[in-house]
């Protein structure tokens, strides 16, 4: 067996993911083991697919469910979303060690959060439209439990474990933490389906200001603006919102990176996202670009 390493160049594209397999051939390399964050873990995801080899994954960061989905995000060489490639079946092998996530910056864990506390949300939305999930089938009551379980988890352990990761620490809430950001999340986005809330991803990573922020920053202000579109109630909104503030999930535009917002910018995130997400079809009540545009407004002006 033969074993080389690899440097990552810090965007998960077509081009990096060609280059890492063809340097894997020179090697004849016949596994591929990702060692990093989400980019980094695609990427290995994607040497994997073209290699036809199995694959390990150990994230450092707990930021978003990429270690255990079988979606390969791609970005194109301006670091927007260019397209969303599979693996055959799911990573072989996910091992993460809770000390090391507890010793990355804060920021990431928190990220991982708002990339989980979506998808309750948006399997809820999928079941109701009868979307497709990402196998190609319906939702079970199983798809839609295990995003509920991971929703409560979020919301009973989240701001203790966030506490304990500031001070390198692991107790029982990041453990509980990682596992719904991890695996919970994973599993029931995948059996679940998506929504407005990745949807808005799209239109969110073609403006430059966003470029900087985190996916599931960026997931979790795009939830917000889903909750907003489904008519969820002011009581409603006034919970969640409370939760974020108290665990610093970003609740306004300014928070994942814009300095100014105006009309023009909103109105070219709604446009993209209208245009080029999959996602927004799985929703109850119908999306127009208008709709979306004052969705967003309702979100920033709360």
């Amino acid at each position: 067996m033969s074993a080389c390493l690899s440097n990552f160049s810090g965007e998960c594209t077509g081009r990096e993911i060609d280059r890492q397999t063809n340097e894997a051939k020179r090697k004849k390399i016949d596994i591929v083991i990702g060692i990093g964050g989400g980019k980094t873990i695609d990427t290995a995801k994607g040497v994997s697919l073209q290699l036809g080899v199995p694959i390990i994954v150990a994230p450092s960061i707990a930021s978003n469910d990429a270690p255990t989905s079988r979606l390969i995000v791609v970005y194109d060489e301006h670091h927007h979303i260019a397209e969303v490639r599979k693996l055959v079946q799911n990573p072989d092998v996910v091992l993460v060690d809770t000390k090391v996530i507890a010793r990355a910056p804060t920021r990431f864990l928190l990220a991982g959060i708002g990339d989980a506390i979506a998808k309750k949300f948006e399997a809820e939305q999928c079941a109701k439209t009868n979307a497709l999930n990402f196998f190609g089938g319906r939702q079970t009551h199983t798809a839609l439990a295990l995003c509920n379980i991971c929703y409560e988890i979020l919301r009973h352990h989240g701001v203790a474990a966030i506490a304990a990761v500031e001070q390198d620490e692991v107790n029982d809430h990041v453990e509980s933490i990682v596992e719904a950001t991890v695996l919970l999340s994973g599993l029931g986005f995948e059996s679940g389906g998506l929504a407005l809330a990745h949807g808005l991803t799209r239109g969110l990573s073609a403006q430059k200001e966003a470029q900087n922020a985190l996916h599931g920053e960026l997931v979790a202000w795009g939830l917000l603006v889903q909750l907003v579109a489904e008519g969820r109630d002011d009581v409603f909104l006034a919970d969640i919102l409370a939760f974020y503030k108290s665990i610093g999930l970003p609740m306004r535009m300014g928070d994942i990176g814009f300095d100014a917002v105006d009309d023009g910018k909103i109105n070219a995130i709604a446009e993209v996202t209208h245009r080029e997400a999959p996602y927004i079809k799985n929703l109850e009540r119908e999306l127009t670009v208008d709709r979306l545009i004052a969705c967003i407004k309702d979100v920033e002006q709360r």
